[in-house]
């Protein structure tokens, strides 16, 4: 028996060390199987930040052309209005000067009714006459043009008359 004993002892020696070889084994693979599911796991985490990376600059790129679609509608709307202002202000000018020009045109003329007034006053009817025909290229205001309708009616009255009165002293002399 002590024979025995020892040959079973002896075996159970010998089948310890092979256990931790088998144990190192699996040990070995699944650190092997570890370490390739974290290097799958790093790929994927690294193709997955390369496509988030695609698509954040893909999303960016559009963002971008749609900010500088916005920028260009808003530059050809301002561009837009400043040039409606512009014609705008344009007109108001032309307005501006159209009635100063009429201003300037109404006192020209009316100093011309005033002084063909005077003239008439003076009975220089013919000299009056003359003052108002330069009127003929002046625009004048319903007021002015009644005034000229009148000076020219005493005009004509007078001149008629200053007409008789020299055909009848010609006939006076006559005689």
């Amino acid at each position: 028996m002590p024979a025995a004993a020892l040959l079973l002892a002896g075996c159970g020696k010998q089948e310890e060390p092979a256990a931790p070889s088998a144990q190192n084994q699996k040990s070995s693979d699944t650190a092997a199987s570890l370490q390739k599911a974290a290097s799958d796991m790093k790929d994927k985490a690294q193709q997955t930040a390369q496509d988030v990376a695609q698509k954040a600059g893909a999303e960016a790129d559009k963002l971008k052309a749609q900010a500088q679609l916005q920028v260009q509608e808003a530059k050809d709307l301002v561009v837009s209005e400043a040039d409606k202002l512009k014609a705008k202000a344009q007109e108001q000018l032309q307005a501006a000067k159209d009635q100063t020009a009429a201003g300037s045109d109404q006192l020209k003329a009316q100093s011309l009714i005033d002084q063909a007034s005077k003239l008439v006053a003076e009975t220089k009817y013919a000299d009056a006459a003359n003052v108002l025909k330069q009127l003929a290229s002046y625009k004048l205001t319903p007021d002015q043009q009644k005034t000229v309708d009148n000076l020219t009616v005493k005009i004509k009255t007078a001149l008629v008359g200053d007409a008789a009165k020299s055909v009848g002293n010609l006939l006076d002399g006559k005689k």
